[in-house]
Formats: structure tokens, C-alpha cells, sequence
């Protein structure tokens, strides 16, 4: 068995085998005397993120921090479908109103 780590194959009994997983590569952040980050540009590339974009930060019980995307969603829109759901749940138990 040979294994060639640039082109990340195996040749294994005269058979060439491809490695499809991608190597990922630690980055590093450095928190500013502001408490601002910068996210690398890969890593914003990786994560699809635009500019103006939001993301859920959560800190997990080992002090670790999750940088999760979130979906803004516009007031006026969020209460047209609420008061929808009001309207079918009403109906529903029968009560006009």
C-alpha cells in the first residue's frame, strides 16, 4: 500500500483509491482590545456569509463558542402569518371573530 499525501490517494494492489474527504485546516481569530473578531474570508466564503448577515452566538457548557447563521425575518411579515394562525386555530374550535 502507498499513500501520496498532495494527491491524497491510496494504491492498493495496483488499484488507485481517491480520498474524497477534504482536510481542513485550523484558523485562528485574534479578539481585538474591542471585542471584535474578524472572520477570515475562507471562512466566510465556507459558510456562505454576506455581509450583513446575522449569527447566533452560543456559548456551550466547556466555554466553547458556536457561531450559528440566522435568518432575520421582518416584523410585519412575522405577524401577518401569526395572526393567520390565530384566524385557522379560531376556526377551528369553531369560535367567530
Amino acid at each position: 500500500m502507498t499513500f501520496c499525501a498532495q494527491s491524497r490517494t491510496i494504491i492498493l494492489n495496483s488499484q488507485e483509491i481517491r480520498i474524497q474527504k477534504e482536510i481542513q485546516m485550523s484558523e485562528y481569530l485574534q479578539v481585538r482590545s474591542n471585542g471584535q473578531i474578524t472572520l477570515p474570508a475562507v471562512t466566510r466564503r465556507k459558510a456562505n456569509l454576506q455581509e450583513g448577515d446575522l449569527l447566533e452566538v452560543l456559548v456551550e457548557a466547556d466555554g466553547s463558542i458556536r457561531l450559528v447563521p440566522k435568518t432575520a425575518v421582518d416584523r410585519l411579515l412575522a405577524e401577518k402569518y401569526q395572526q393567520a394562525d390565530i384566524e385557522w386555530a379560531l376556526k377551528q374550535k369553531g369560535i367567530s371573530k
